[in-house]
């Protein structure tokens, strides 16, 4: 079965949601880390225009764009978020994903045994799992 978001919040365990709501309807949304850093990556980089930057995105994580393109640039953006209202430099996770891909790959390897290259992880478990290496992290 799968889960959006309204659903999620309600579960006993953390169960990550696999799609959003958009006017009512429900989407699939690409949920997975990678996902999150081509996201991040693009936002950094880009040079689009509006209307171009808007396309580009919605593609990213929607396999089939809901028609209500600003509540659907919304919805994702609230993904992106963890499910929490987005705020000012929404795009800047915990751990840059566009740099130290290296570091993020061994220390997820050591501390957790998960090999990046190998695992289709949800972006809210990615987060979780970052924030507590960074937690970690000896200063």
């Amino acid at each position: 079965m799968t889960k959006h978001f309204s659903q999620a919040r309600n579960t006993p365990f953390f169960c990550p949601p696999t799609t959003v709501t958009v006017d009512g309807e429900i989407y699939p949304i690409r949920w997975n880390f990678e996902t999150a850093f081509l996201f991040a990556e693009y936002v950094d980089q880009s040079q689009d225009d509006d209307e171009t930057f808007l396309e580009t995105v919605l593609s990213i994580w929607y396999p089939q764009i809901p028609p209500n393109r600003d509540g659907a640039m919304e919805e994702a953006i609230r993904f992106y978020c963890g499910g929490t209202a987005p705020r000012e430099g929404y795009y800047q996770p915990a751990l840059n994903p566009t740099s130290g891909r290296e570091e993020l790959y061994l220390a997820f390897l050591t501390r957790y045994g998960i090999d990046l290259n190998r695992e289709q992880m949800h972006w809210w478990v990615f987060r979780k799992l970052a924030e507590d290496l960074k937690e970690r992290r000896p200063t």
